[in-house]
């Protein structure tokens, strides 16, 4: 069943959803092939109970003139709408939200959300490959753990010895890259941080057992720590994607908390009619305490940088 004409934005707490400060927050432009400019806004949306609920907000949203594509996560509880424009405001696309029986809000924390993914897919891919590493590893030292003195031959002993360095050096350059990154990074700082150790031992473990590989009857004797270097770096990459996932869980309840609409402003213009602009934009008005409300509806006058005079009301 088709949804009535969208009526008017008129609410200002939507209309200040266009300026462009607002919508740079929650907001992509892109250049299609065609020529043309279009936007990608993330919306965060409230009220949904089921995936029939996705359903209707899709069809509410690619109703609107000038939506290109429209998906609604009934998990997540979030939309991606691509738009042209030219053609509609970002604020239409609330506006429909609305008057399908739901509600929405600017997904401002979307870009970050994406760079948490990339970077826990990523710790994933190098825990992966160290784990995977460490364990044909040690199946490759385990004849040296167990055989008696004469029981393994030195050529079968060399040969077991040059797999496990070959399997070693993914670990090292992948796996272990990000603690010799960090370790750079302290150094060039003056600074002695956890990943100096780190890599000083993972390095020093490495040339020692390929000194060993390639010169066994060299000063270092034959003896090889492949097994121990890639399992300590799969286990510090355990504890670390431990960690990863704390703090992006964090960074999560946090952006859940901040994903409101925002604050208005009622700015005095040349007509001397009030219109409606982002707080944000026009600096904070009045001494009001971060992330505390005030009892009662409060006027006050402040300077806009753009020039004019703001009234804020909270």
């Amino acid at each position: 069943m088709p949804l009535a004409p969208l009526p008017e934005v008129r609410c200002p707490a939507l209309q200040v959803l266009d300026d462009e400060h607002e919508l740079n927050q929650y907001t992509q432009h892109r250049d299609e092939p065609s020529g043309e400019r279009s936007a990608e806004s993330s919306l965060v949306l409230s009220g949904m109970h089921c995936a029939a609920c996705a359903d209707i907000l899709e069809s509410a949203l690619r109703a609107v003139p000038g939506v290109m594509q429209a998906h609604v996560s009934a998990a997540s509880h979030r939309a991606t709408v691509q738009w042209n424009p030219a053609r509609v405001k970002a604020s239409a696309l609330f506006q429909a939200v609305r008057h399908a029986g739901y509600d929405a809000a600017p997904d401002t924390g979307a870009q970050a959300r994406n760079l948490r993914t990339q970077e826990r897919r990523t710790m994933l891919w190098r825990l992966f490959v160290a784990a995977f590493c460490s364990m044909q590893i040690m199946m490759l030292a385990w004849p040296s753990y167990t055989a008696k003195n004469g029981d393994l031959e030195p050529d079968l002993a060399q040969l077991l010895n040059w797999s496990a360095w070959v399997l070693s050096l993914p670990v090292l350059a992948f796996s272990a890259l990000p603690f010799f990154k960090g370790a750079w990074h302290s150094l060039r700082a003056q600074r002695l941080a956890m990943d100096v150790p780190v890599a000083l031992g993972i390095a020093v473990c490495f040339v020692a057992s390929t000194v060993a590989t390639f010169s066994p009857a060299g000063a270092l004797g034959d003896t090889v720590y492949f097994d121990s270097l890639s399992m300590f770096v799969a286990f510090l990459l355990a504890a670390r994607l431990v960690e990863l996932h704390a703090r992006h869980r964090a960074s999560q309840v946090l952006e859940d908390a901040l994903n409101t609409l925002p604050e208005v402003a009622h700015r005095r213009a040349a007509t001397g009619e009030f219109e409606a602009v982002s707080l944000s934009a026009c600096g904070r008005c009045g001494p009001c305490e971060p992330g505390r409300g005030l009892s009662r509806r409060r006027q006050v006058a402040s300077r806009c940088h753009r020039g004019g005079r703001v009234f804020a009301y909270w």
